[in-house]
């Protein structure tokens, strides 16, 4: 069984693995997103987290082969 990497969860300093979420209703949404996917297993990599906050996770890839819709 692979060993989860525990998420580094700063409320004081609204960080997440590191990174500062400068803004309080951003920092708690991805806040959530993270902890409950991390407990699906999701394993986030620094860039992921950079997506959600910057809001440039571009999820066409995913969506439309499983829905079947195209551009």
């Amino acid at each position: 069984m692979d060993k989860k990497e525990k998420l580094k969860i700063d409320d004081q300093a609204q960080t997440i693995q590191g990174m500062k979420i400068s803004d309080p209703n951003l920092y708690k949404k991805i806040r959530f997103i993270m902890q409950n996917n991390h407990l699906e297993g999701w394993q986030p990599k620094e860039q992921e987290i950079n997506d959600l906050v910057h809001d440039e996770t571009d999820l066409s890839e995913d969506y439309y082969p499983i829905f079947g819709e195209k551009r």
